[in-house]
């Protein structure tokens, strides 16, 4: 078996083995079953049905489907973007119940009309966060009430107002019943990064003895505390993660605030090596006073960050009161050797640096909860002072084009729940919405995920579907089933981030006793299990014969082609930025269509990678930085186009030069599977002690951070044993 270290484009894929179908279905994921989640959607499902035992509305099974389906697309967040999401999934769901509801029975509308519905919630997965979940939601609430034809409009909206009312409550419960924190175990590994530097900082660099060297290395107990804390934040950002359709605000912030916390690790490791150097060559007394100060006041800061971090609320920004200045302004040239002056001012810088990253790091910190922007620090700002028609990310143009993985999974997703629901009305299938219910969530935008999903759910469906046949026959129409209901209901939900096998075995029976939980049909069971078979051979078929293409390998070239364009973007922000007007800015529409475009479909395909990877976790995290990251380095780059003023020509031109090579060296290094080159340090922007950035600079400076943190990312991936297993 090979170990060279080749990209995985440079030859073709080698044959899959059904096996290895076999064990990445099976495979547990890294990460602790959902239990509070679990509960809190048995509680969502199961009130209802209990509401209507009482009050007799007739429309509790309606009101249970959209308490589970908030429950599970309620993933935690700020509270005012969560009642959104819900809020919009109540109202769309409720919408699409009306219209599946006065349709059925009439397949002359009903199957245009499925077609375009499914199409339209295929391209919601250019929603952030929460699209592909909300998607495949609305689209299985319509799909039901497609199958299921009422006698009046009046049924139909009482239908409506039932999931309404269902989502209403699931909302409910998520914003003031029973929040959830998902994100708490990330928050406290990341935080304990910046603890751990601050240790390091107070216990090296603080000491103000001269007369007592202190060898960095020697402080083995906190580099290692350093190390693993930020190993265990790596393993639990890669983690979380593996259980989600896609990348949320939170949780790409948390990974910048990891990412920042190894930057200042770098740093403070190179500050300790020079202040040993600084205090054999006589550092003159106010100088180490000062240096120590500073180190102390470091310290402190980062453990706010870290405090800011963990809380669940919104603190407020911490400041640095310390910077390079304070070692500057402390000694003069008449009071210390050349050296010492010489090992003071790189002190000096090397604080500002430290300083520069720790604000960004309280920055981001200041708004972990809200998701709000922070002016001249975080570019997303930048990118809302674009004009109105230019702000989308992803335009309809730019999801029509050709290439888009997104358009292809939403018209593959529109073909075959079409074809589903003409196949269930041409064979008059009982229960047929199972058949169409089952392809739409097994498909996948690409074919080895849809696979492993396949297999994953008629397993666990035949195994769940034999359970409730068991337990409908014994307990059929007794307050029992609803109990079973709320136990089933957890227990999916609650293993869902584990793995999707999982929720099937228990999914199963939560439906089929919900679908019937007065008549007791047990022959439900192995109508499902028929139905299951049938939908799933549904999406595999579709899946291979529509679009299909083996995108295992197609990471890397989206990824090259998204900084491709970042460089691109420069070049012509730089233009933007020398003639100092607005009225070009609409010349770089289409380049950051472009960014936009390769981003979105570098996502879906890191999604596929998590699908079938199946090596450490931390390996991955290199990726989901150089993901962030390629899209940060872009909304920096908006900035140098918004100055408002004309750039100096020499020094724009030479930071422009020398990063669009390096971008399109990274962009190079990643398509073939070698390290980058070097950065290149001498066209990065500083400004004379005492003198202000100008604004063309600050721009500068801001796009040379990310790229930074981009280049380290690639460097890691790129050297990771993840590039070279892929074609062992």
């Amino acid at each position: 078996m090979s170990t060279t270290y080749e990209h995985p484009a440079a030859h073709p894929p080698p044959p899959r083995q059904p096996l290895h179908d076999v064990r990445a279905a099976t495979t547990l994921a890294r990460a602790r079953p959902a239990y509070a989640g679990g509960l809190r959607a048995g509680l969502a499902t199961i009130a209802p049905l209990l509401a209507d035992g009482v009050l007799q509305t007739g429309g509790g099974s309606w009101m249970s489907l959209a308490g589970l389906n908030g429950a599970l697309i309620d993933r935690g967040g700020p509270y005012r973007a969560r009642a959104i999401v819900l809020s919009a999934l109540a109202l769309v769901s409720a919408v699409l119940v009306f219209l599946g509801t006065v349709l059925a029975g009439h397949p002359a509308f009903a199957i245009p009309a499925t077609f375009a519905v499914a199409t339209l919630c295929g391209l919601m997965r250019v929603w952030p966060d929460v699209g592909p979940g909300f998607g495949v939601t609305t689209l299985v609430t319509y799909v039901i009430a497609l199958a299921l034809p009422a006698p009046s409009l009046r049924a139909a909206a009482m239908r409506a107002a039932f999931i309404a009312i269902g989502g209403l409550w699931a909302m409910l419960i998520a914003i003031v019943v029973w929040p959830l924190r998902p994100y708490r175990p990330v928050r406290l590994s990341v935080a304990a990064c910046y603890r751990a530097i601050a240790d390091y900082i107070e216990h090296i660099v603080a000491p103000r003895d001269a007369q007592a060297p202190r060898d960095p290395w020697a402080y083995k107990a906190d580099l290692v505390a350093v190390r693993e804390a930020l190993e265990a934040a790596r393993r639990s950002l890669a983690t979380t993660r593996r259980g989600r359709s896609a990348e949320t605000h939170r949780g790409e912030r948390l990974l910048m605030l990891h990412e920042l916390a190894d930057q200042l690790y770098v740093h403070v490791l190179v500050l300790a090596e020079m202040a040993e150097g600084a205090r054999a060559s006589s550092l003159a007394p106010g100088a180490r006073e000062a240096l120590a100060s500073a180190a102390l006041r470091a310290a402190a800061m980062l453990r706010d960050i870290a405090v800011g971090i963990e809380s669940e609320r919104d603190l407020p920004r911490v400041t640095a009161d310390w910077s390079g200045a304070m070692l500057r302004n402390e000694a003069s040239a008449a009071q210390e050797s050349a050296s010492a002056e010489a090992n003071r001012l790189q002190l000096a810088a090397l604080l500002d640096q430290i300083a520069d990253y720790a604000g960004v790091a309280a920055s981001f910190t200041a708004t972990l909860n809200s998701g709000g922007p922070v002016p001249d620090i975080d570019d997303r700002p930048e990118l809302d002072t674009w004009p109105r028609r230019d702000t989308a990310l992803l335009s309809i143009a730019a999801m029509l084009r050709p290439d888009s993985v997104v358009l292809h999974h939403a018209l593959r997703v529109g073909v075959v729940t079409t074809i589903a629901v003409v196949i269930t009305a041409l064979l008059h299938s009982n229960h047929g919405y199972w058949v169409t219910l089952t392809a739409v969530v097994i498909l996948q935008p690409y074919t080895g995920a849809t696979r492993q999903k396949a297999l994953q759910r008629v397993a666990g469906t035949i195994v769940g579907a034999a359970l409730a046949a068991v337990l409908s026959a014994l307990f059929g129409g007794t307050p029992v089933i609803i109990a079973l209901i709320f136990v089933f209901t957890g227990l999916c939900v609650a293993l869902l981030p584990v793995n999707y096998g999982a929720y099937a075995i228990f999914g199963t029976p939560a439906f089929v006793l919900l679908a019937e939980a007065s008549a007791g049909n047990w022959h439900l069971a192995g109508l499902r299990v028929i139905n299951t078979l049938i939908g799933g051979a549904l999406a595999l078929i579709g899946s291979r014969v529509l679009w299909p293409v083996d995108e295992w390998n197609r990471l890397p070239e989206f990824v090259a082609k998204a900084i491709r364009a970042d460089a691109e973007l420069l070049r012509r922000a730089a233009v933007v930025a020398r003639d100092g007007g607005m009225r070009a800015i609409g010349t770089l529409r289409d380049v950051r269509r472009t960014i936009a475009l390769a981003a979105a479909n570098a996502e879906d395909s890191f999604q596929r990678l998590l699908g079938e990877y199946d090596g450490p976790s931390e390996e991955l995290e290199p990726i989901m930085a150089c993901l962030v990251y390629t899209r940060r380095v872009a909304a920096a780059t908006a900035g140098l186009a918004l100055i408002g003023a004309p750039a100096p020509e020499p020094e724009v031109d030479r930071f422009v030069d020398a990063t669009a090579r390096l971008l399109d060296d990274l962009a190079d290094a990643i398509a073939h599977g070698r390290p980058p080159a070097p950065l290149e340090s001498d066209a990065v922007p500083r400004a004379a002690p005492g003198v202000p950035l100008s604004p063309a600079q600050a721009s500068m400076r801001r796009i040379s951070r990310q790229l930074k943190l981009l280049h380290d990312a690639a460097d890691r991936w790129m050297s990771s044993a993840i590039v070279a297993r892929a074609t062992s």
